[in-house]
């Protein structure tokens, strides 16, 4: 690998960690805005069904936001590896994602299995909870 091409890839590992990073706060975000919605609810009593589904829509939305972080996690992973083996080439990261897409059913299974990582069913989970008991 010549220094050019190491260059590049530092370039574009700063720039993705920079975007998993913004990834990480929209996600805090989304999980504020969870428990705003469930405290609104409280206040005005509504209806539980509605909450609990506009929460779970926000717990799979988070998943979705998780499973894109996710493939910018992998990318770094493998410009991490490449710069230790001296052996990629920069900026490939939509080109190897597209090479690497599942089908509808593998990306929906995949928003699935990131919803379901414990850091992304906190505070869904709970919340929902909360809310079924008691309103």
């Amino acid at each position: 690998m010549t220094v050019e091409s190491e260059a590049l890839l530092v370039k574009e590992w700063q720039s993705l960690h920079n975007s998993h990073e913004r990834y990480e706060q929209y996600a805090l975000i989304i999980k504020l805005f969870s428990v705003a919605v469930t405290l609104f609810s409280f206040a005005f009593y509504q209806v539980t069904i509605v909450i609990t589904l506009l929460l779970a829509v926000l717990w799979l939305q988070e998943g979705i936001w998780k499973t894109y972080q996710a493939r910018t996690s992998n990318r770094i992973e493998l410009i991490e590896q490449a710069l230790l083996e001296n052996d990629l080439s920069a900026f490939q990261f939509y080109s190897q994602w597209s090479k690497n897409r599942p089908s509808a059913a593998g990306l929906v299974m995949e928003y699935i299995k990131n919803a379901l990582k414990p850091t992304v069913i906190y505070p869904y989970f709970p919340l929902i909870f909360i809310t079924v008991i008691f309103m």
